[in-house]
């Protein structure tokens, strides 16, 4: 509404007119508890200071984001570029050694291939994602990065029986409507972020549905008025969901003893105390959470909803202090 608006309005305007304050951080949380006003670019920059990417000294936030974005790009620098196309490799590639850099090329392909496949399925009702973005890999970082430089790999690394299972399934990247060489799709920009994410925490594994939590964070960047902003909405999104993949990791990892993840006991448990005749019934059931919470949980509820009511949703969620234990009430109210 209005109101709320004028009031998230005047808790950010306070620290960009007044340098020298910071902003109210429990204030904006409280007023963003309702969701975000979706205009003017107040949404990406409210994400951007609750998930710990700006600070609340909006006179660093030049100083922060420069930084950010001068580290992303060396990220690319190293990980795209120089690991995917370099020639300077001199050990064999059959070599069995665990330090060979064709070893680690190989075990990377992999991760690579199941990340692509999960990011061109990425949100498949919308166009976004399949439209291409007005700043491909060379206008994102001033080198010779070529936007063919994953999708070479990927195809390289695809066998005859891949790919031709890809199209049995329908999957529009194998069709007529490609983009040509020097376009880049949204969606491919999402897959580059998840990359270098693997690359940057190998002690993180890949794992399914990453993607799911990637896309509205990158979507809500990418459509920033600000021209200016947008060219950065790659670097952005990294880095805050680098921050939020820190906090959500855990959900991720499932016990090597157990079925269920950390995330999916703790919301059991939640159940049982909220409504333990519930718990007893789905228990009769055998309705384990892995069937349900998993996915709700780790995905924050990508999947449940369509992307305006997901990003209203995580407004909620972000904004929340103890934004997670708002995700397991939001699994057991769903359930109740």
């Amino acid at each position: 509404d209005v109101s709320r608006y004028n009031k998230i309005l005047e808790i950010l305007v306070s620290g960009l007119y007044n340098r020298c304050q910071c902003i109210d951080i429990k204030k904006l949380r409280a007023e963003c508890i309702l969701g975000c006003p979706e205009n003017a670019g107040i949404r990406a920059l409210v994400w951007k200071l609750l998930l710990n990417y700006l600070p609340p000294n909006a006179s660093k936030w030049d100083v922060v984001s420069s930084k950010a974005r001068a580290e992303y790009s060396s990220f690319l620098s190293e990980f795209i570029e120089k690991k995917f196309e370099s020639t300077e490799i001199v050990d064999h590639p059959l070599s069995c050694d665990p330090e060979s850099n064709w070893r680690e090329y190989f075990d990377d392909n992999k991760v690579l291939l199941q990340i692509n496949k999960d990011c061109r399925r990425l949100y498949p009702e919308l166009d976004f994602f399949r439209r291409p973005t007005q700043f491909p890999l060379t206008a994102a970082v001033s080198s010779s990065l070529s936007v063919s430089s994953l999708r070479n790999r990927v195809e390289t690394a695809l066998t005859p029986c891949d790919q031709s299972l890809e199209e049995k399934r329908g999957d529009a990247a194998f069709h007529g409507d490609e983009l040509l060489p020097h376009f880049e799709a949204h969606w491919e920009v999402v897959q580059r972020i998840i990359f270098v994410y693997y690359k940057v925490n190998k002690g993180s594994p890949y794992v399914q549905g990453m993607n799911e939590v990637v896309g509205p964070i990158y979507y809500v960047f990418a459509n920033h008025p600000d021209l200016k902003e947008r060219s950065f909405a790659e670097a952005d999104t990294f880095f805050c969901f680098n921050n939020l993949m820190a906090e959500i990791q855990c959900n991720f990892n499932r016990s090597l003893d157990q079925d269920f993840g950390i995330g999916e006991f703790q919301m059991v448990q939640m159940l049982g105390r909220l409504d333990p005749e519930l718990l007893c019934h789905l228990n009769r059931l055998q309705l384990e959470p892995t069937y349900f919470a998993f996915r709700w949980i780790t995905l924050l509820f990508s999947r449940e909803f369509m992307l305006p009511d997901v990003l209203r949703l995580w407004d909620c969620i972000f904004a929340d202090e103890h934004r997670f234990d708002l995700v397991l009430y939001i699994c057991c109210s769903m359930l109740m």
